[in-house]
């Protein structure tokens, strides 16, 4: 049995998963397999997959019979993988081609880790940044660090290797209690960072590619009270993972503030006082034009 599974949900990706495909196919460490799920597509996303799955024994096809959204398929994925590690790995996203056998290698010597991270680099449109993973250092206080995690943590690292029973464990609770397609990412992983079971390096990147709408795309109207509901929701998830997980009163005393902060990862409350300011401007231009009629 290979030690990783890596699953690709797709949908209507064309574009651009050859080329994910291709950098996978490429990587240093062997001992894997893809499985990659069709979330019922309706471009040539599956003739691509087919093709590439003939190619290479280490990957294979698989197709959901009607669209289940890209979070369940993201779940279902990751049902099907037996190996130890696991990751996910969007199409459109690359990395170095030593990214998973650093990952291993990460796991395998810190045994108390459950998730392996590298270095993110975000590239949109011309603009690219870059998140170093940041170690503890020796003397920084267990507080310190665990802030640190939380707030320096990028959502990229969902795309990490992951030890599969702990992963499972933390997505299950997330599926059956967070009901938001936002966030989920930065959930899954909240459990290792506030137990600094994140082992991370340097040596090696994960390349986060972000795709533009077309520019004929009609843009979702922000809902204030929807994103004020999914801030309320992250928190409430987040606050009780944390007195499961952590014993000391104290530690969860300060925690308990410092997670009223680490809930602008769902929605900054800028944002959404921005929202109800301009909803409110909106329902002022209505009632404008009904007096006007």
């Amino acid at each position: 049995m290979p030690r990783v599974t890596i699953g690709v949900p797709v949908y209507n990706s064309e574009s651009l998963l050859e080329q994910c495909l291709e950098n996978l196919a490429a990587q240093s460490f062997r001992d894997f397999k893809v499985i990659i799920l069709d979330n019922a597509s309706t471009d040539g996303t599956a003739a691509i997959a087919k093709d590439f799955s003939a190619k290479d024994a280490r990957f294979t096809y698989l197709r959901q019979p009607f669209n289940k959204g890209a979070r369940q398929n993201f779940v279902d994925v990751l049902g099907m993988a037996r190996t130890p590690y696991f990751m996910w790995r969007a199409y459109d996203d690359l990395s170095d081609v030593n990214f998973i056998q650093e990952a291993v290698r990460l796991l395998d010597d810190n045994p108390n880790a459950a998730l392996a991270v590298g270095c993110v680099i975000s590239e949109k449109k011309r603009r690219r940044a870059i998140w170093r993973f940041r170690a503890r250092h020796g003397y920084e206080p267990s507080l310190a660090y665990t802030t640190r995690l939380l707030f320096q943590s990028h959502a990229s690292w969902i795309y990490g290797l992951f030890r599969t029973e702990d992963l499972n464990e933390s997505l299950s609770h997330v599926d059956r209690d967070f009901p938001h397609l936002m966030g989920f990412d930065h959930l899954t992983i909240f459990p290792f960072l506030i137990t600094h079971r994140v082992a991370g390096s340097d040596r090696t990147s994960f390349i986060q590619r972000f795709n533009e709408p077309p520019s004929d795309a009609v843009r979702p109207v922000a809902d204030p009270d929807q994103m004020q509901k999914l801030r309320y929701d992250y928190l409430s998830y987040s606050q009780a993972k944390m007195r499961e997980l952590i014993p000391d009163f104290s530690t969860r005393l300060y925690l308990s503030v410092v997670l009223r902060f680490y809930a602008g990862r769902a929605h900054r409350w800028s944002k959404i006082l921005s929202a109800r300011w301009r909803a409110t401007l909106r329902g002022k231009s209505g009632a404008d034009r009904i007096d006007a009629d």
